[in-house]
C-alpha cells in the first residue's frame, strides 16, 4: 500500500458507507460533514488511542463527541459513541488498525465482560498519514497559520472546541453572559505565539532514534504497555517536528474547569516531555540584552540538574564546565555526557544556543545584541504548598517553599524526608530482636510465591493456585509483615533515596494527596530500588506513604489547616446537594467543580459477524458524586488559585510568555523583568483576599482560619519562591 493510497482508502471507505445511510441510522449526522475531513479530524484521535492503549469505545466516544461539538449538537453519549465507532469500521477496513478482545482481570479473577484494545495492524502506514493530512484539518495537531482568536462565546467560532474542557453548562453560560474579556485575552495571546523547531537539536533528536544509548525514557521502561506508549510519543514528535520544519506553528489553547491553560495539541508543545520541549524555539528572537546569559546560565544548570544551589552558584556552574558543554554542543553523538542530565533535550538545547553565542563572541558581536529564540522558565517551588502557605500566611512553613529570603533554597521535601525517617528508626529501635530476625524470611517467601505467580501462564489452573497460594500467605502473615515494615525502610538510609521516595508525596498534598494515593506513589516510585518487594498488595509501600500523610499534616500546620477547610465546603456543597463552584477573583472565570454520577446504559457495536454488547456511560441528567467532590475540593481550588496566578503573569507581561501550570518561560533577554514580574501578580493575588472571596461566595464566612504571622510581601525578596 502506497503512502498515497493510504489516506485515499480510508475516505473512500467511509465515502462508501455514508451514501448508503439513512435518516434513521444514528451515525446519519455525519454526512452534514466531508468524508475526507472527517478521516483527517478523526486521525489524531486514533494516534493518541494507540498512544493510550485505550480500548475501542474510550477512541470511538472521543471522536463522536468532537465530531458532535464541531457540528454544535447537544450532549448525547451513545451517538458519541455510535459515530466514532462507524468512522473507526474505516480504520479497521482498510487494515490500519484492528482490535482484541480481552477479559478484564479484577484481583486475580476474570471478569465476565469484555473490553476490546485497539492496536495498530499497520504501524508504518499509520506514522506515514501523519506527513499527508494537512495540520489546519486535524484536530490535535500544530497549525502554521494563527488560529481564529476566542470571542466572549463559550465555543471557538472555527473548530467548534469548547472554550471549558468538559465545561459544565453552568460555567459555560457564565463565560457566555459576563464579562470574561481577561481570559480570553490571555487565551488568544498565547495562541498568537509562533513556534519553530531547534533544527540542531532535532537532528541529533533523529539520530538518536536510532542509537542503543539514548536519552529517551522508553530506553529503561521495563512495562511493556508503557514503553510502547512512550515510543509512539517519541515517533510521533519526530514526525510533527519534520512536517513543521522551516515554518511557524501555533497551538488553540483552552481552559480545564479550573482554569488552568492547555494547549488543544498531541505531542509536540512546551507542555509536552523534554524529548518535546527540548526542540522547540520561539519564532521570534529577542536581543540577550546585559542579564540575559546570567539567566541562560541558571537555567542550564537547572536543566543538568544543579538546582540546590544559589542562582549566582548555578551560573557560576556553567563558566566553570563551559569547555565540557561546548563539546556537548559540538559533538554530541560522540560526547554523550548531555544524556546523564535531567532534563536531556533540554540541556542540550542551552548547550548549543551558549556555543551559539560563543561564537558570535568570538566573530567580533556584543553579546549583549545576540538575538535568542531559546524560551528558559522559572519554577514555583512546590506551589501547591505555596499557595496553601501564602493563603495560611504560615511563617512556620514559609521558608521550607522559599516564600521567604534565604541564601539557599529551602527544601520541604527532604525536612519531610527527615522527619518520616526518624519516625521509621524510632519503630525499628522499638522492635524486639526475634521480630527483625524473621525479616529475610518473609521477605524472601513473599517474593518466591509472588514471582510464582507472576511467571504462571494465564487463564490457566497454575495461575489460579498461584494467587491463591498468595493471598493465604498475605492473609495469615499480615499481622507480622506489618510489624517488619521498618525493619525493610531501615536498610534503606541513602539520603537521595530518602527525599526520593517522599517527593512526589510532598508534591501532591498541595493538591489534596490521600494516604492511599500516597502509598500507590511510593510503590511506583521505589521499583528501581534493588530487591523491592514486587508484592501486589504492596503493604510496605502503602504504610509509607500513609506515615508520609501523617508527618505532612502533623509539621505542615498551616496547609493542613485549609486542606481540612476545603473538605468542609465539599461537605457542605453535599449537604446541599449541589456542586461546589465559585467565580475566581481579577480573572472572573466560573469554577465548578461538576463530578457526576453517571448513569451506564447498553448499546451495541456491530462489526461483520461481531456483536459488541457495552456499557457506556451517560452523562447527561447525573447526580453530584459526593465522593469525588470532597476529594477534588482541595487540589480543585488550589489549581484555581495557580491557575489565576498564571493568567495574571501572561496578562501583563509586556512581552512573550510561556506556560507549563507553575512554570513561566520567556526569551532569556526578558527573564530578569519575568523574576520580579511573577512575584509582583504573586503577591497581589494574595493582598486580594482569594480565600475570603472563595468563602464569602459560599457563604462560609464562619471557616475563616487563623492565619500566621507571613507577610507575602516578602516573597519580592526570596530569590527562590520562583527560581
Amino acid at each position: 500500500m502506497s503512502e498515497a493510497t493510504v489516506l485515499d482508502r480510508l475516505v473512500e471507505d467511509l465515502a462508501y458507507r455514508m451514501s448508503v445511510l439513512d435518516t434513521r441510522q444514528s451515525a446519519s449526522y455525519l454526512n452534514t460533514l466531508s468524508p475526507r475531513d472527517i478521516i483527517e479530524f478523526s486521525y489524531t484521535h486514533v494516534l493518541k488511542g494507540l498512544e493510550r492503549k485505550a480500548t475501542l469505545v474510550e477512541v470511538a466516544a472521543s471522536i463522536g463527541r468532537r465530531l458532535r461539538q464541531k457540528l454544535r449538537m447537544k450532549q448525547d453519549s451513545i451517538l458519541d459513541v455510535q459515530g466514532g465507532w462507524y468512522v473507526l469500521i474505516s480504520y479497521i477496513e482498510t487494515g490500519i488498525i484492528g482490535y482484541r478482545k480481552k477479559h478484564v482481570y479484577k484481583n486475580g479473577k476474570k471478569s465476565k465482560h469484555l473490553t476490546f484494545q485497539l492496536y495498530a495492524r499497520d504501524w508504518s502506514a499509520i506514522k506515514d498519514m501523519m506527513d499527508l493530512i494537512d495540520n489546519e484539518k486535524t484536530d490535535l495537531f500544530p497549525v502554521n497559520t494563527p488560529p481564529k482568536p476566542w470571542t466572549n462565546k463559550s465555543i471557538h467560532e472555527d473548530t467548534g472546541i469548547s472554550i471549558i474542557k468538559k465545561g459544565d453548562e453552568s460555567a459555560l453560560k457564565h463565560i457566555e453572559n459576563s464579562d470574561t474579556s481577561y481570559i480570553v485575552d490571555v487565551l488568544n495571546k498565547l495562541s498568537n505565539t509562533a513556534w519553530r523547531i531547534n533544527e540542531r537539536v532535532f537532528e541529533v533528536y533523529k539520530a538518536c532514534m536510532t542509537m542503543k544509548e539514548n536519552p529517551f525514557k522508553f530506553s529503561k521502561e521495563i512495562d511493556p504497555v508503557k514503553r510502547a506508549s512512550l515510543i509512539i510519543e517519541t515517533e510521533a514528535i519526530q514526525r510533527l517536528a519534520e512536517k513543521n520544519l522551516n515554518k511557524p506553528f501555533y497551538h488553540l489553547y483552552n481552559l480545564d474547569f479550573r482554569g488552568r491553560i492547555y494547549p488543544n495539541t498531541a505531542f509536540l508543545h512546551e507542555q509536552s516531555s523534554d524529548n518535546a520541549k527540548g526542540i522547540l524555539l520561539l519564532d521570534e528572537p529577542v536581543p540577550l540584552g546585559q542579564d540575559g546569559y546570567y539567566w541562560l546560565s541558571v537555567h542550564t544548570s537547572n536543566m543538568w540538574g544543579n538546582d540546590k544551589v544559589s542562582l549566582d552558584d548555578r551560573a557560576k556552574w556553567v563558566q566553570e564546565n563551559l569547555d565540557e558543554i561546548l563539546s556537548y554542543a559540538n559533538d554530541p553523538l560522540n560526547n554523550l555526557g548531555w544524556m546523564k542530565a535531567d532534563k536531556p533535550f533540554c540541556f542540550l538545547a542551552c548547550c548549543c544556543e551558549i556555543d551559539m553565542i560563543s561564537n558570535w563572541h568570538g566573530d567580533g558581536f556584543n553579546t549583549e545584541d545576540f538575538p535568542s529564540c531559546l524560551p528558559i522558565y522559572i519554577d514555583g517551588s512546590n506551589n501547591g504548598v505555596q499557595h496553601l502557605v501564602a493563603m495560611s500566611k504560615d511563617d512556620e512553613v514559609a521558608p521550607l517553599v522559599n516564600l521567604t529570603p534565604s541564601d539557599l533554597p529551602g527544601d520541604v521535601y527532604m525536612f519531610i524526608a527527615e522527619h518520616v525517617w526518624k519516625r521509621i528508626e524510632q519503630m525499628y529501635n522499638e522492635l524486639d530482636k526475634d521480630t527483625i530476625n524473621k525479616f529475610d524470611d518473609v521477605f524472601n517467601t513473599a517474593l518466591k510465591l509472588q514471582r510464582e505467580y507472576e511467571n504462571a501462564p494465564d487463564k490457566s489452573e497454575r495461575k489460579k493456585l498461584a494467587f491463591q497460594a498468595v493471598q493465604t500467605y498475605r492473609n495469615h502473615n499480615r499481622d507480622l509483615r506489618e510489624k517488619l515494615f521498618p525493619v525493610y525502610w531501615h536498610n534503606i538510609q541513602d539520603k537521595k533515596v530518602q527525599r526520593k521516595t517522599v517527593k512526589r508525596n510532598v508534591m501532591t498534598l498541595g493538591y489534596g494527596g490521600t494516604a492511599y494515593g500516597m502509598g500507590q506513589q511510593v510503590n511506583e516510585d521505589t521499583r528501581d530500588i534493588n530487591d523491592y518487594l514486587r508484592d501486589k498488595e504492596h503493604l510496605w509501600g502503602n504504610m509509607l506513604g500513609k506515615l508520609v500523610y501523617e508527618t505532612c499534616y502533623e509539621e505542615l500546620k498551616g496547609p493542613a489547616r485549609m486542606l481540612r477547610l476545603f473538605q468542609t465546603l465539599a461537605d457542605r456543597a453535599n449537604e446541599k446537594g449541589v456542586y461546589l463552584s465559585y467565580i475566581t477573583p481579577i480573572t472572573n472565570f466560573p469554577v465548578v467543580q461538576a463530578y457526576k454520577t453517571a448513569a451506564t446504559k447498553r448499546t451495541e457495536l456491530k462489526y461483520g459477524d461481531d456483536i459488541m454488547k457495552v456499557r457506556i456511560q451517560v452523562w447527561e441528567d447525573c447526580t453530584v458524586n459526593e465522593s469525588k467532590q470532597r476529594t477534588g475540593a482541595a487540589p480543585n481550588i488550589v489549581h484555581s488559585l495557580d491557575a489565576v496566578h498564571l493568567t495574571m503573569v501572561v496578562h501583563d507581561a509586556p512581552f512573550t510568555v510561556t506556560v507549563v501550570h507553575d512554570s513561566f518561560g520567556c526569551h532569556a533577554g526578558n527573564m530578569n523583568y519575568m523574576f520580579h514580574h511573577v512575584r509582583n501578580k504573586f503577591v497581589e493575588l494574595y493582598e486580594s483576599n482569594p480565600l475570603e472571596c472563595i468563602l464569602e461566595q459560599l457563604e462560609s464566612t464562619d471557616l475563616i482560619p487563623e492565619k500566621g504571622k507571613l507577610n507575602v510581601n516578602s516573597v519580592y525578596l526570596s530569590d527562590f519562591a520562583f527560581a
